[in-house]
């Protein structure tokens, strides 16, 4: 069973290294910038980790210290992923002019997502 949820989170990885950078150019992040956004990840997870370590270590909920923490962060998980993946229409929606090749609402609502 460890080696069946390995192989499942290998297969996120390759599909995110290989299928979001060509998404990145798509909606007209500069190539420069698309390393930082690469940094994004782990960044922001030396940040939330240790503080969500810390109050899942002192969580007295009736589900138990981590399940509420699992819950939550599938939640998120779920909505982050919808904002990258339509971060482009929602840049369109929310005044991106189609056709012009920057698009920075776009780019603020994927680095968000991100």
């Amino acid at each position: 069973m460890v080696s069946a949820i390995a192989a499942g989170i290998q297969f996120g990885w390759a599909l995110q290294l290989s299928l979001l950078t060509p998404y990145v150019q798509l909606i007209s992040v500069p190539h420069q910038w698309a390393s930082f956004i690469w940094l994004c990840d782990p960044l922001s997870g030396l940040v939330v980790q240790p503080i969500v370590g810390y109050y899942s270590d002192r969580c007295t909920s009736r589900f138990g210290r981590r399940r509420p923490f699992i819950v939550g962060g599938a939640f998120l998980v779920a909505i982050v992923v919808f904002l990258i993946g339509y971060a482009a229409d929602i840049g369109v929606s929310t005044g991106d002019k189609i056709g012009v090749p920057r698009k920075p609402r776009a780019i603020a609502v994927f680095v968000f997502g991100f």
